[in-house]
C-alpha cells in the first residue's frame, strides 16, 4: 500500500500527540479546569472560592463543592463519568477530561478546606 505525503504527516502528528507526555496533576490549575475548560461551575457552586453556579435551574444545580473530598479518587471518576453512581444517583454531565485533570480539580477543591 502507498501512502502520500499528507497522510504521512496526519499519521505523524497523531503520533507526536499520542506519545507526547501528558501533565500531572501538580501541573494543571485546578480552579481553571474547574471553570474554563470543563465548566463545571455551569452546575456546581464553589462557596470557599466565591464561585456561583451559572445556571439558575434548580433541576440542573449540582452540590456545593469545596473541601475534603470524601470519596476515593476511582469511585468519583467512576461517577463523575457515568460509569457508576454515587449515594444512588447519577451524575448529570459526563465529564471528559483525563484522569490528571479530574486529580487536579480534586486536589484544588480539597485545598480550599485549607484556605477557609
Amino acid at each position: 500500500m502507498k501512502l502520500n505525503a499528507g497522510i504521512l504527516v496526519v499519521l505523524a502528528a497523531l503520533a507526536a500527540a499520542t506519545l507526547a507526555p501528558t501533565a500531572s496533576a501538580e501541573e494543571l490549575d485546578g480552579k481553571t479546569l474547574f471553570t474554563e475548560t470543563h465548566k463545571c461551575n455551569m452546575c456546581h457552586a464553589v462557596p470557599a472560592a466565591e464561585i456561583e453556579a451559572k445556571t439558575t435551574s434548580e433541576k440542573m444545580k449540582g452540590s456545593d463543592l469545596g473541601g475534603k473530598v470524601e470519596v476515593d479518587f476511582k469511585t468519583l471518576a467512576a461517577y463523575v463519568r457515568k460509569a457508576g453512581e454515587l449515594d444512588g444517583e447519577s451524575h448529570k454531565k459526563e465529564f471528559k477530561g483525563t484522569d490528571e485533570e479530574l486529580q487536579a480539580i480534586i486536589d484544588w477543591l480539597g485545598s480550599l478546606e485549607a484556605q477557609e
